[in-house]
């Protein structure tokens, strides 16, 4: 094929996949661990029902991802600020995460706030949020105290270490803090299934929450909206609940350890 010719053709093959809207390249998408949402170490992509989920109903539909390792919350927010990372799966609370980040208008998950106990902990309920003044409760480095706890004289030990359930979890069985707060209701039953850790879990009087997900305003604009439409469509009503349902009721048991 003559030079000329084959010119003709990559103009005409990059103006039809312009025409098309395809991306350039694909989003990184990335996050830090939520367990079993965001699984995995900082040397390998992140693993978990998120990226299973997806795979399956958002990167074939026009959507190419790149899996990040996961990391810290506040390496993953500087990581958008400063554009290395194009979409964080899973931030929660106040929409506006600052200077450049932007946040979609959908959510993926309803979110249930717990403490996790051991078996033998006098705690067997809280009926008033002031009942937790005094405790040592752990929880993730980076993130905003939880919404209702604010005000709560809690002692609370916080984590930035990538698994940070997990570590916060073994402090737990040492008897290291009194309790492990979770958003949540999924991380803790997949925990105790997978380790073995015996907790009890008792359910906070605060508001409900909801996941979802954040980007940064130096991607390209035209591949978030791409998707915005298409994981949006995805997740949309209980597609994303029934699946993780099944992915904990899935994972592999361990029996309970005291």
């Amino acid at each position: 094929m003559r030079l000329s010719n084959v010119i003709r053709s990559g103009a005409l093959a990059a103006s039809l996949l312009a025409a098309a809207g395809a991306p350039a390249a694909p989003l990184r998408v990335g996050g830090f661990v939520v367990a079993p949402l965001i699984m995995g170490t900082p040397d390998a992509p992140l693993h978990g029902a998120l990226r299973d989920f997806m795979d399956r109903t958002v990167a074939p539909r026009g959507v190419p991802l790149q899996w990040m390792p996961p990391t810290s919350l506040r390496r993953a927010t500087e990581s958008l600020r400063n554009g290395t990372l194009d979409v964080l799966l899973l931030t929660s609370g106040a929409t506006d995460r600052g200077p450049g980040i932007g946040t979609f208008k959908w959510t993926y998950l309803r979110t249930r706030p717990q403490l996790a106990l051991r078996h033998d902990a006098p705690l067997r309920e809280v009926p008033d949020v002031a009942r937790l003044a005094g405790l040592r409760i752990g929880w993730v480095d980076g993130s905003p105290l939880p919404p209702g706890l604010e005000g709560v004289d809690i002692d609370w030990q916080l984590l930035a270490v990538t698994d940070w359930q997990a570590a916060n979890l073994r402090k737990l069985q040492a008897r290291r803090v009194d309790a492990v707060f979770f958003e949540n209701e999924y991380s803790p039953r997949y925990y105790a299934r997978t380790t073995g850790v015996a907790i009890r879990l008792v359910r906070l009087p605060v508001a409900a929450g909801s996941f979802f997900m954040a980007y940064s305003l130096r991607s390209d604009p035209d591949d978030i909206a791409r998707f915005d439409r298409i994981a949006g469509a995805a997740f949309a009503g209980k597609n994303f609940s029934t699946f993780l349902d099944r992915y904990v009721e899935r994972a592999p048991r361990i029996r309970s350890s005291r």
